[in-house]
């Protein structure tokens, strides 16, 4: 409810400002400007942008493959999350799993990836991108000839704080004990399809 009264609020200031820029001040009505102290209250609610030089973000890892983070949902008002990580050949990125409350936009940058969604299989190739819906068991592995480097966009944003809380599992070369993955997975609405793993190891060839 905040939210939506603040983008409410937000838009109303650009109408403002809009109505400045294009026919002046003088012919606007008092009430038009009933709620503004100051010409910079109108921008206030606009956010700055935000520049992720190459390289930069928190890095972690996850299992073998790296990550970075570029942007979350503090700095997105909650719209879109940002990662980039790579998977060595042989791996399989995550346990196959769904959650009932955002998305997960894939593009590969180098290698080639397979994503499995459902029963449904993509070899998504560097330049591809691949959408992930809600609600679908899906899961992904590289079983090509080079490391795979890949962009994830969570939509809305969030996954980024799991995935963060996931790195954190592997710092010192640790690895997730017993429970950690359900135990994160309460907290960021995943549900991990166990039963399907092995299948998936065996039959593909690949490991975590």
């Amino acid at each position: 409810m905040e939210n939506e009264q603040n983008n409410i609020l937000t838009r109303r200031r650009l109408l403002q400002l809009l109505a400045i820029s294009s026919i002046g001040s003088a012919a606007l009505p008092s009430q038009a400007f009933a709620d503004i102290k100051s010409p910079s209250d109108i921008f206030e609610d606009i956010k700055k942008p935000i520049f992720v030089p190459e390289n930069t973000g928190k890095k972690g890892k996850i299992g073998d493959g790296d990550i970075s983070f570029k942007l979350n949902k503090s700095q997105t008002d909650g719209q879109v999350g940002i990662t980039e990580s790579t998977l060595p050949v042989g791996y399989l990125g995550a346990p196959p799993h769904y959650h009932k409350t955002f998305d997960e936009i894939c593009r590969v940058t180098q290698g080639v990836l397979t994503i499995m969604v459902g029963n449904e299989l993509f070899e998504v190739k560097a330049g591809d991108w691949h959408l992930r819906p809600r609600g679908i068991v899906h899961s992904f592995w590289n079983t090509g000839k080079e490391t795979v480097k890949f962009i994830e966009l969570y939509s809305p944003a969030g996954h980024e704080a799991y995935m963060s809380d996931l790195a954190d599992l592997f710092i010192n070369n640790q690895r997730p004990k017993p429970g950690d993955l359900d135990r994160l997975a309460k907290k960021y609405d995943i549900t991990f399809d166990w039963p399907r793993l092995k299948e998936i190891m065996d039959k593909y060839k690949v490991h975590l």
